[in-house]
């Protein structure tokens, strides 16, 4: 079971999960902070809440199967593959003021860069146990 192979590495579970946890919240806050300079962002944010929520349940319950590990794999491919609705390509513009949308633009790259590592990292050790 890849679970039980993850839960018995000291560094897995608490400390990735904490960090995933982390790492969406900032995203979330940062992508309602500058919503009004993107109409859809109201998607993106319902979404991410929705994953939010899950990881709070495995910090909560301390496990996870199997098959929600193998998930986290093709959700990192989901949010980071390049099309149009990725979180990858998510930016905002403001043609009034260019600064501001520079400015915000890169504070939005750092979370969803500080994202896609976590869930990256998780991903690895998940599919490094499956092969």
């Amino acid at each position: 079971m890849i679970w039980e192979e993850l839960k018995s590495r000291k560094n897995f579970v608490e400390e990735d999960f904490t960090e995933l946890r982390d790492s969406v919240e900032e995203l979330i806050s940062v992508i309602e902070k500058y919503k009004d300079m993107r109409k859809d962002s109201d998607g993106y944010i319902k979404e991410l809440k929705k994953f939010l929520g899950e990881v709070i349940l495995t910090l909560e319950e301390k496990k996870i199967t199997d098959r929600e590990l193998k998930n986290l794999n093709s959700l990192g491919e989901s949010y980071f593959n390049s099309h149009i609705n990725s979180i990858s390509e998510y930016a905002v513009y403001d043609k009034n003021d260019l600064e501001k949308t520079h400015k915000v633009n890169k504070e939005i790259t750092v979370a969803v860069s500080r994202f896609g590592k976590i869930l990256y990292k998780i991903t690895e050790k998940v599919i490094y146990h499956m092969i």
